[in-house]
């Protein structure tokens, strides 16, 4: 932080954590936040049964980037058995994913806090990520063009 006549420093703690986040953001249905210690095939697909446990009854049909794991045989084979389907968004097409703008969202909410600890952090990161899924606008296009019902749904 800066002012006109002195500098002014705060000290904001850089604190890692052992985890990951999942995030699915629902248009019909219950979004779902997840946490794992490493992003690879198996814990994919543990996110998949979290995201299938909350939408027992809804079609899902996820828009995916190109991240590998998504590609991978285990991770196609476990979203089949659940009744996942995928639709890939081309390479660096980040605007054809409604949950990039709500991540952008969510990171601008995240940075000014500072977080006692994990559990802190967690909680927040959770709370804030469920509350703004509740936000269709992030998926606008996306429902104009291919969902026009699902304002009525909501």
């Amino acid at each position: 932080m800066w002012s006109f006549d002195r500098t002014v420093t705060i000290e904001k703690p850089l604190v890692t954590f052992p985890w990951r986040s999942v995030g699915f953001y629902a248009l019909t249905g219950q979004s779902v936040i997840t946490f794992k210690e490493k992003l690879v095939k198996e814990t994919i697909g543990e996110a998949f049964e979290e995201i299938r446990e909350q939408n027992p009854l809804n079609r899902i049909l996820l828009a995916a980037d190109n991240y590998g794991t998504h590609h991978a045989k285990l991770t196609q084979q476990r979203a089949s058995e659940l009744g996942i389907e995928f639709v890939f968004v081309p390479p660096y097409s980040p605007t054809l994913n409604a949950i990039e703008p709500l991540g952008k969202d969510l990171m601008r909410e995240i940075s000014p806090e500072i977080f006692a600890d994990r559990d802190h952090f967690r909680a927040f990161l959770t709370e804030t990520f469920l509350r703004l899924s509740h936000r269709l606008s992030f998926a606008s296009g996306w429902i104009e063009t291919f969902l026009p019902d699902v304002q009525r749904l909501r």
